[in-house]
């Protein structure tokens, strides 16, 4: 696994629960942690990792992680000129691999790649590692993540490499166009968490309202919603997530370890999807995570228009504060016991689901590979396969 993330962080995001669920299912996981250099400290609110790095480190039975530090990797200040100055020296970045990260790696089959850095890397391991398939995960719009210019053409010349494209909107399938196998497939829950009994956080016969996490983060629709439905109180969560003036009906919890949130999901009364507009952000509707743990708590949601998705999904227009008003109220009103939450996969659906796909994509390299060995039969209906897939 080629991702951004380190393998031991509070903070999961969809590698982990492949990494667990592949682990579990008897498969050895190497989550190797790359996009850092100590070029890193050039941008005040890049990730900071503490090592040891460059070295394998066991953190799990059949899990290992790897914190890649190079001399350099393809990192934008966000001008222009300095881009075009840089380029040619992150051109070098697959140089860097060390023998100590590829001999570590020498028996892989599989290669699971995010958005950033790694698409540098996938045409260098490609050619080391002939027998290995490739998926490329996409979390974002690569477009919108403010990378260097050298990752948008690192993804185009890693593309005939990928035995799988896996995007988490459908909306994002018409993004690659030249895939030759590209699907969507939507983000995981832990249903399991979801599904264990919790104990109300809320003070009882209370109206509370939750919004999880700050991506594209619009205080001022927050703002109209409280404002427009006092007796509901507003509870916030993730680092960003705040009003530039405090009021009495919204709490700011800040970032929160995910399992002392679920219980704020699990008993709200509804869920907002706060997003700002922004360019090509239709495909959030489909890719958020937020909307799909309310879905499956089976929570009216507040959402703008360009990225609902639902009957249960109350929409209003971002700036226009009568239609968020009135979104919150219909969304209060909503019948939850009506909200189908039966397309929500487990992790262990998508993990399946994803690997199924990209086993039957003909390999790139004409060499045919043994399918990971993923005993889990009890997916089948799930995911509608039999228990072979």
């Amino acid at each position: 696994m080629l991702t951004v993330h380190e393998a031991t962080s509070a903070r999961k995001v969809d590698f982990h629960f492949w990494a667990e669920v592949l682990a579990q299912a008897g498969n050895q996981v190497d989550f190797v942690t790359i996009g850092m250099s100590p070029l890193t400290r050039l941008k005040p609110q890049a990730r900071q990792f503490q090592g040891p790095f460059n070295t394998w480190t066991e953190v799990a039975p059949r899990v290992r992680k790897y914190l890649w530090r190079p001399l350099f990797h393809p990192l934008s200040l966000g001008k222009a000129a300095i881009d075009a100055l840089t380029k040619p020296l992150f051109a070098l970045y697959p140089s860097l691999l060390s023998h100590n990260l590829l001999d570590g790696i020498s028996d892989v089959d599989m290669f699971i790649v995010e958005n950033g850095a790694g698409l540098c890397l996938v045409p260098t391991l490609a050619r080391k590692f002939p027998r290995a398939r490739f998926i490329y995960s996409v979390c974002d719009r690569i477009a919108t993540l403010h990378y260097h210019p050298i990752i948008l053409e690192a993804e185009r010349a890693a593309m005939p490499f990928f035995d799988l494209v896996r995007v988490p909107a459908e909306v994002m399938v018409a993004d690659y166009p030249d895939a030759r196998n590209v699907q969507y497939i939507a983000h995981g829950l832990d249903k399991a968490l979801f599904d264990e009994a919790s104990v109300s956080p809320y003070p009882p016969n209370t109206c509370n309202v939750v919004s999880v996490g700050d991506m594209l983060f619009d205080a001022h629709a927050v703002t109209c919603m409280a404002q427009s439905s006092p007796a509901a109180t507003f509870h916030l969560f993730g680092r960003k997530a705040c009003l530039e003036t405090a009021l009495p009906n919204v709490v700011t919890h800040g970032e929160r370890p995910f399992a002392t949130i679920v219980p704020y999901i699990q008993h709200a009364d509804a869920g907002v999807a706060p997003y700002r507009p922004a360019p090509n952000a239709d495909y959030l509707s489909q890719s958020s995570m937020k909307m799909m743990q309310y879905t499956y708590s089976r929570l009216p949601i507040v959402a703008p228009a360009f990225a609902a998705n639902g009957d249960h999904v109350s929409v209003y227009t971002p700036g226009a504060a009568h239609t968020i008003a009135a979104a919150v109220d219909r969304a209060l009103q909503y019948d939850r016991t009506s909200i189908d939450n039966s397309d929500v996969l487990s992790w262990q659906g998508v993990t399946q689901k994803m690997l199924a796909l990209a086993m039957a994509s003909p390999a790139t390299s004409g060499v045919g590979l043994p399918a990971p060995a993923l005993s889990t039969p009890s997916l089948a209906p799930e995911l509608g396969m039999t228990a072979g897939a």
